[in-house]
């Protein structure tokens, strides 16, 4: 949702006589400065909307103000609570069944929620359910092309990602939603530079690739950047520093490392964060600053867990092996690289696992 939306829906809430119409737009309000980043003022206009709500309020409308809570919570970075809250409205909505728009924005919300957690299954399923629902609004179907497209292109199926991609597109067009454009930019962007990421490690990687990934995230930053309260776009900065990096461009890397790694965590523990750390330690090493990275490439690693993604794990080890190379301790580079490189054999059978759910019934477990 852009500014003008805001404002329009404002003008809306102001000129609304009936008390549940306001209320509904109310909370259209919540979900619009969510989605802007000002998760407090939503916060604030959600309790007003609480405390005004009539007592012949439906069950829908009542049931919409934990659809919001949970986009609030969401934006706020407690992602687990979003989820669980998301789910449950969900839950309510379908065995309520009088208002399919709600369970296509619950279920759309919940494509792109559990997309991010790496739940491939659930994602591309509540994507398709949203697709089949007639009643899910253009900007619900909007959110489950995007999430079922991403999934598609994570999953390195080129074709069928590009022909989501291009619906998506279309929708955004249609909804002429300046945030919905900045996501689907920036969605795009982000798979983008993974892709150009995992191609380097596997020795593929060519200069038209890396140049696209760079030139998609810097429109992406661009544009949300060109409107009045736009999103965040630290994790942008930060993809946009690891394809320096590829470049071999420590000190333009460092410098966005630099700007953007102090703000980047926020509530949420970001696995984005602990490739970005990994990436500036190798950046020191390359300055001359060998302490430092070494201390940076510590902090990562320290992150790295058994929930850390795949690539994340093959970034970090990655990094490690060539930070000891470099100082001469040739042994523990090398079982820091076969680390990185069984890491990366994961994150391939994940994606030959993914295509294989993709292509089948998303009810499907992996294996």
């Amino acid at each position: 949702m852009s500014e003008r939306v805001l404002t329009a829906n404002q003008r809306r809430v102001d000129a609304a006589d009936d008390p549940l119409e306001r209320t509904r737009l109310l909370q259209e309000q919540v979900v619009i400065l969510s989605r802007l980043g000002r998760v407090e003022a939503a916060r604030v206009v959600l309790e007003q909307a609480r405390a005004q709500v009539p007592v012949e309020a439906p069950s829908s409308l009542l049931m919409r103000f934990d659809y919001a809570t949970a986009i609030q919570l969401y934006f706020s970075k407690r992602f687990a609570e979003a989820r669980a809250l998301m789910l449950d409205v969900t839950e309510r909505a379908r065995l309520a069944g009088d208002d399919p728009a709600l369970i296509g924005e619950c279920e759309s919300a919940l494509s792109l929620f559990t997309q991010r957690e790496g739940d491939i299954r659930a994602a591309a399923r509540y994507a398709r359910s949203v697709l089949s629902n007639d009643g899910a609004t253009l900007e619900s179907r909007y959110r489950a092309l995007l999430a079922l497209g991403s999934l598609h292109q994570d999953a390195y199926d080129y074709v069928e990602a590009a022909r989501l991609y291009r619906q998506a597109e279309g929708l955004v067009r249609q909804l002429e939603d300046e945030i919905a454009m900045s996501s689907w930019l920036r969605r795009s962007a982000a798979t983008q530079a993974s892709h150009a990421r995992q191609a380097a490690a596997l020795d593929e990687l060519d200069s038209r690739t890396l140049a696209n990934a760079i030139g998609a995230l810097k429109k992406g930053i661009a544009f949300a950047s060109g409107f009045p309260d736009g999103p965040d776009t630290t994790l942008d900065h930060l993809l946009l520093a690891e394809m320096l990096v590829l470049q071999n461009r420590p000190a333009d890397a460092l410098a966005l490392y630099d700007a953007h790694l102090p703000n980047a965590e926020g509530e949420g523990f970001l696995h984005e964060v602990t490739a970005a750390l990994a990436d500036r330690g190798q950046c020191c090493f390359k300055l001359g600053r060998a302490e430092e990275g070494r201390a940076q490439l510590s902090s990562a690693l320290a992150r790295v867990d058994e929930a850390t993604p795949s690539d994340v794990r093959a970034i970090v080890h990655a990094n490690m092996a060539d930070a000891l190379r470099a100082q001469g301790r040739t042994v523990e580079a090398e079982q820091h690289r076969m680390l990185a490189e069984m890491a990366w054999q994961t994150y391939a059978h994940e994606q030959r696992e993914a295509r294989r759910l993709l292509a089948g019934d998303p009810a499907d477990t992996l294996h």
